[in-house]
């Protein structure tokens, strides 16, 4: 005779083990995922509350076809004073303050390389830096680490680091504006090597006990339970390890999602720290507008690295440089537990995301492909609305409502 006097739970078990063998991705009995941060509640940012100066922000991210152009020109040009070596770093997209002390590493390598070429053939090597964002002042700091007599110059057509688009960046590691260029196994273990030296070169400066001075800080992620690619495919698990998975930590965005952990390094701290310890260490900043590739090769130094990101489409004829527009709103920061990321988009994949820096909160964003202008414009007033009022659509727990 059929027994159907089971106890419930052991019919559930039976049916859910049923479920599992006939294909289900989960029992029929799964529970719902732990809450993360074990219940805390996060305090969610206050979308009214706009900085009181310059709150909306227009930036040009350097995008370029075919990943970071990161090379040294194999023969010297020749000038009227001498041969120039000429190394090129540029063209890291939404990932320049993640990749950049990585990138910063390897110029270094190719700089030492360099100077043995010149030593053989008797010449006094000096080294000039075109760019003050944060791929150039980071391969300054990263020379003038391991050559601290070496001269060292910046030139730049604005030396007021405010000026550039890094210090416009919202801080997250993450190499998500370049990983399109990067699908092949072998770009891939590229883009890890970059990773991996950027994550030791953040961990050194985080225990240094001046991760305050510079901006850095380990955060929390959170994004809605569905892949991210920058984190999931192209980041390996030793530099971001894989994500917990739970229900999200806020009052009204409770459904599930994940937790990620990675860090925060806030330009707007991390860019006048770094030119300061540069002015400190004897690094000279020259004001210089170049015009062509000609007038970076007048230079007096004779070794010449290249960061000067979307300008290289000019100065060097690269054409796979892509103009890349994005948005951002700044809010106020108004309670001490708002130190998160939100990223990852809407349910809809809307871009939507919330930076929380340690004085502000960021809110973006967007990407549009081919436009160089940095001048707002009325379209652009209603960016910004819309930017914000899909923050507040994500954060009252409407993830889907969010519009293009």
């Amino acid at each position: 005779m059929t027994d159907t006097t089971l106890p419930f739970s052991r019919r559930r078990f039976l049916q859910g083990t049923l479920a599992v063998a006939g294909g289900a991705a989960f029992p029929a009995f799964a529970a719902r995922p732990s809450h993360l941060r074990n219940g805390e509640i996060l305090p969610s940012p206050d979308f009214s509350l706009l900085r009181e100066t310059a709150p909306h922000l227009i930036g040009i991210r350097p995008h370029r076809r075919g990943g970071v152009r990161l090379a040294l020109e194999e023969q010297p040009i020749e000038t009227s004073s001498g041969k120039k070596y000429l190394v090129h770093n540029y063209g890291h997209g939404g990932g320049g303050i993640t990749l950049s002390w990585g990138c910063a590493s390897i110029v270094t390598e190719m700089v030492e390389e360099l100077l043995v070429r010149l030593r053989q053939a008797r010449e006094t090597p000096s080294i000039a830096v075109l760019g003050t964002g944060v791929i150039g002042l980071t391969v300054a700091t990263e020379l003038r680490r391991k050559w601290p007599t070496l001269p060292l110059s910046i030139y730049a057509r604005d030396l007021d680091v405010r000026s550039t688009t890094s210090f416009l960046a919202g801080g997250q590691f993450e190499p998500s504006g370049v990983i399109h260029e990067y699908r092949s196994e072998e770009k891939k273990r590229l883009l890890a090597l970059y990773l991996r030296r950027s994550r030791d070169r953040i961990v050194e400066i985080q225990n240094s006990g001046q991760r305050t001075l510079f901006g850095v800080a380990e955060r929390k992620n959170y994004t809605l339970d569905h892949g991210i690619k920058a984190f999931d495919e192209f980041t390996p698990h030793d530099v971001v390890p894989v994500h917990r998975r739970g229900t999200l930590p806020f009052e009204k965005l409770t459904t599930v999602g994940r937790e990620y952990s990675n860090w925060l390094m806030n330009p707007t701290l991390l860019l006048p720290k770094l030119t300061a310890d540069l002015v400190k260490a004897s690094v000279q900043f020259k004001q210089r507008l170049f015009e062509s590739r000609k007038d970076v090769m007048s230079l007096p130094e004779n070794i010449i690295i290249n960061c000067t990101g979307y300008g290289a489409k000019k100065l060097f004829g690269d054409e796979n440089l892509v103009a890349q527009r994005g948005h951002l709103v700044i809010l106020r920061k108004t309670l001490p537990k708002q130190f998160y990321f939100f990223s990852g988009g809407c349910a809809n994949r809307v871009i939507s995301y919330v930076f929380c820096r340690q004085d502000d909160i960021v809110v973006g964003g967007t990407v549009q492909s081919g436009n160089e202008s940095v001048t707002p414009d009325e379209e652009d007033a209603l960016i910004f609305q819309r930017i914000l009022a899909n923050g507040r659509e994500l954060f009252a727990g409407h993830p889907a409502a969010c519009r293009t």
